[in-house]
């Protein structure tokens, strides 16, 4: 899977660079997304406009069976709360069966006993909680319907489990998205965490969800998110897919509402749509400067210039990502803040709960 990943990736590069309308790489699957029903109505998350549902189960079995992938992780979340699947544990262990590297994000406030097993003997390999808890004040104002106590000791309960099975994984990273309000307190709340059996916490830049969340929440954006004089086409376009619930597919990690759709994959192979003639359509239009909708306020597109400038601008672009361990993620988190135990797995910093 690792040579065919560099190999998809090379393609991925000419393609993007030659500003060819045609991709001859396979598109990273990002993310199958098994519900986007939500119990939180968090202020930095667009509203839900989307017909809310679960995947059932039979139509994850057709993505594995129809859809080659060339990432072996894949995450099992994207607008919504995959703790509240029914199906939560054949989800998982039905991607883990296909040889998938699974990982899943979730706010933590339904992790209770059951759901924190189920999560550990399904040999999920990642999970993220999503925990904003630099104070009780802070996190009940922005994830709105939330209980600060309940998350806590949800997680800490997931963290006393785990250890206590001997288990190995899944691998846990606690997120804290790193808000102006909350910018003061971060040291204290890393100094907390550091000390529970958590294997990495991650300060987060904020994300304006292409500028569909109030951008006064965030601090100062950085230059390679697009705060730049000139832009380029986005590399999404060239990269990879979201599967909706429904199996809808878009291209753009940032496209929670499914605004920009690419087809079905009840419908068409994830080989026929990567290359249709909407996909060519809409990269055409980005090689043009002619922005999708979604596209026209994002701060956060990923782009160089053509030619082999911008082929030795990705490359470097990709091995300074790698510099700053951001493989667990599919999005350029470049200046994202991790924390990481000794003796993880080769591609985190070994020091005993280090910055990057």
């Amino acid at each position: 899977v690792r040579v065919l990943k560099k190999l998809e990736r090379i393609k991925e590069t000419e393609d993007y660079w030659r500003r060819n309308t045609i991709a001859t790489n396979y598109p990273t699957v990002t993310a199958i997304e098994l519900t986007n029903k939500c119990n939180f109505r968090c202020t930095f998350c667009p509203a839900f406009t989307r017909k809310p549902g679960f995947m059932d189960a039979d139509l994850l079995r057709h993505i594995l069976k129809t859809t080659r992938f060339s990432d072996s992780l894949v995450q099992l979340h994207f607008h919504g709360e995959s703790l509240l699947h029914p199906q939560l544990g054949e989800m998982i262990s039905l991607c883990k069966d296909a040889g998938l590297n699974v990982g899943l994000s979730t706010n933590a406030s339904l992790l209770d006993e059951k759901r924190s097993r189920i999560l550990i003997q399904s040999k999920l390999d990642t999970l993220v909680l999503a925990f904003d808890g630099v104070s009780k004040e802070i996190f009940e104002k922005y994830r709105k319907h939330s209980k600060y106590e309940r998350v806590k000791e949800n997680i800490l309960r997931f963290l006393d489990i785990k250890e206590s099975m001997g288990a190995v994984t899944p691998f846990t990273d606690l997120h804290v998205i790193k808000i102006a309000e909350a910018t003061p307190l971060i040291n204290s709340f890393v100094e907390f965490w550091k000390d529970t059996p958590v294997d990495q916490i991650t300060v987060k830049s904020f994300s304006t969800r292409a500028g569909q969340v109030d951008e006064t929440q965030a601090l100062k954006k950085d230059w390679y998110f697009g705060r730049r004089p000139e832009r380029h086409p986005c590399r999404w376009f060239w990269s990879s897919v979201i599967i909706l619930w429904d199996g809808r597919i878009v291209p753009c990690c940032h496209d929670l509402q499914g605004k920009i759709i690419i087809g079905n994959i009840r419908d068409n192979t994830l080989e026929e749509i990567w290359n249709s003639a909407k996909m060519q359509a809409l990269r055409k239009a980005e090689i043009e400067g002619r922005h999708a909708s979604i596209c026209e306020n994002c701060s956060e597109w990923y782009g160089t210039p053509p030619g082999l400038f911008g082929f030795v601008s990705s490359a470097v672009i990709e091995r300074f990502k790698r510099m700053v361990g951001s493989e667990h993620s599919n999005h350029p988190q470049i200046f994202d803040v991790r924390y990481r135990r000794n003796g993880l797995p080769t591609n985190t910093a070994n020091v005993p709960f280090s910055a990057d």
